[in-house]
């Protein structure tokens, strides 16, 4: 049911009317794909009497989440839709999440009475102060302090963490993967495998069309949350992907494949290339078998193209496109990475997604598509990927990062903007991000100074780490890329070799996630090869090197499996 309030967008202009009518606003957070954003529509803003008390008495703004991540970041009042009464400049008076009919007339009437009496007070409503953190050391108890909260929060019967609702926390299994990988510690594996057991099986995964429902409003997974986010099957499609890897169980192959299938059929240009950012939530549609959906029309796809949530889904892809051997994923994931830069880089940032506003500097957006375009020299060996990554970084640095006190802030800050929009924020997961970035640039380029602003950068987040919990994890697997000295998979030889393009698919198909891959052509690169010691041959090998512990050159791509066994077992022995 269309509601008559005439919302306004997020702009100056807006929060001038409010300083000139002396009106608070009502600042509505949505989302396109958010059941309860629509109920609060069709139950609280159709009814006439409050529409009309908004109109008259607030100046309403509505912004969408997924558009303005930084807005959502700063005045989210505990989920969607999020109802924020302001004032003119911006402060919060107050607010929520949603509100029924009856709430909602109490609400506006008491939140415009407290205006109409503290209007010529605001300066004693609270402002956020920019972020002071202290600096710390980084350790790798750091990695050891949220796998234990992660231990602690598992839930050993249904899998997930804590009780009700449950979230994806994806990063948290990666780093229990990483763990058990190094360590052959099976207790803690069991708690990636008991939950993507548990969750795949659930009614949170759509068994009859593919793909995952945002989350769980219940501790056994059975009642979701219909929406489906191109974010979350990305993240649930490489975790999946890494669990078949490691355990080779046949189970966690086959949910990959439903994700993808989902994907390419609801969530993919599959003309042009990239990724759509959601679809809506539709609890009767959902619970119809999949001969009865195709009678019914489908649940709203918001087609934007968002850039973080392409360059995550992207480097899912070419993970999938090794691991399940299917070069169209591989083809399709190239097409999307190319027309991605073609529609949202303006020459020097990534712009958030393809149509105005662009916001052209989300540090998600720079850092997530830097760390796709490694991926894809990773996969492809083609240095294009490499150069393209570092000038994207560069201009993040250049907007972004914290000169004097570390750490990059999630945009540009403009002083003059309405409200805390004009405040800088560091969060933690996406300085987690530009880290893991940064450490694959230095490994790929031995430009010592990505090092460094990793370094400054994670230190400034020893502090406040812990209050995160699991939630962490992302962090936690920063500091693990930071501190332990990856294993490098170098490979001489032409990309025109079919020999090595073989090479170069099995490095990308073994799970390792300490995993660096380089490409060495031998008439480009001459030089740096004789530096490394590498002895000059027309045939392509591949040479595995864990920290400074390097093995023969291998031919046989096979055998590159094994060589990392053995060299892993010599470094054991070294240690003890």
């Amino acid at each position: 049911m269309a509601h008559p309030i005439k919302w306004l967008d997020w702009t100056n202009e807006a929060f001038q009317r409010a300083r000139i009518e002396s009106k608070p606003i009502l600042l509505d957070i949505s989302a396109v794909w958010c059941h309860w954003c629509h109920r609060l529509d069709h139950d609280t803003y159709s009814v006439p009497e409050i529409a009309e008390y908004i109109e008259s008495h607030f100046i309403p703004i509505r912004v969408d989440t997924d558009k303005r991540p930084d807005i959502n970041r700063r005045y989210n009042m505990g989920g969607w839709p999020t109802t924020a009464f302001l004032t003119p400049s911006g402060l919060v008076m107050g607010g929520g999440t949603y509100f029924p009919p009856d709430q909602m007339r109490q609400i506006l009437r008491d939140v415009y009475s407290t205006w109409e009496k503290t209007k010529d007070k605001q300066s004693s409503l609270l402002v956020p102060e920019p972020e002071n953190i202290p600096i710390g050391d980084i350790s790798i108890s750091i990695v050891d302090e949220v796998l234990g909260d992660i231990a602690n929060n598992f839930d050993s019967i249904y899998g997930g963490f804590g009780s009700q609702p449950k979230f994806p926390s994806t990063d948290a299994h990666e780093l229990v993967l990483l763990k058990y990988h190094y360590t052959g510690n099976r207790e803690i594996l069991n708690i990636t495998s008991l939950t993507l057991q548990n969750v795949g099986k659930s009614r949170l995964f759509d068994n009859e069309m593919g793909g995952f429902f945002r989350y769980s409003t219940v501790r056994d997974w059975s009642i979701p949350h219909f929406e489906k986010m191109s974010e979350d099957n990305a993240r649930w499609l490489s975790l999946y992907l890494h669990a078949y890897q490691k355990t080779g169980e046949q189970f966690y192959a086959t949910i990959a494949k439903l994700i993808l299938e989902y994907v390419m059929t609801w969530l993919s240009d599959q003309e042009n290339g990239c990724f759509y950012g959601s679809q809506d939530a539709d609890e009767e549609y959902y619970n119809l078998t999949k001969n009865e959906r195709l009678k019914v029309t489908a649940p709203y796809v918001d087609k934007q193209i968002y850039t973080n949530w392409n360059a995550l889904m992207i480097s899912s892809f070419f993970e999938a496109s090794v691991i399940l051997e299917d070069a169209s994923i591989r083809n399709f994931a190239i097409k999307s990475l190319d027309r991605l830069m073609s529609l949202n880089y303006n020459g020097k940032l990534m712009c958030h997604y393809d149509n105005e506003p662009q916001l052209p500097t989300q540090l998600a957006d720079q850092m997530q598509t830097a760390g796709t375009l490694c991926h894809a020299y990773e996969l492809t060996g083609d240095r294009k990927f490499i150069q393209k990554a570092e000038d994207l970084v560069r201009s993040a640095v250049d907007k972004l990062y914290d000169r004097e006190h570390g750490g990059f802030f999630d945009t540009s800050i403009d002083p003059s903007a309405p409200g805390y929009l004009s405040k800088p924020a560091k969060p933690l997961d996406e300085n987690s991000v530009a880290s893991i970035v940064l450490v694959k640039l230095y490994y790929l380029t031995g430009e010592e100074h990505y090092r460094k602003l990793a370094e400054e950068t994670l230190r400034r987040f020893v502090e406040i780490f812990p209050q995160f919990g699991l939630m962490a994890a992302d962090y936690a697997l920063a500091v693990d890329a930071f501190l332990t000295e990856p294993t490098i998979i170098r490979i001489i030889g032409s990309l025109e070799k079919p020999q090595t393009l073989r090479l170069l698919t099995e490095s990308n198909r073994i799970y390792e996630p300490r995993k660096i891959i380089q490409v060495c052509d031998p008439d480009r690169d001459a030089n740096y090869i004789a530096e490394l010691g590498y002895p000059s041959s027309d045939l392509p090998a591949a040479f595995v090197c864990l920290g400074k512990l390097c093995g023969a050159p291998i031919t046989d791509p096979p055998n590159i499996v094994s060589e990392l066994a053995r060299l892993r077992s010599s470094q054991f022995s070294r240690r003890f």
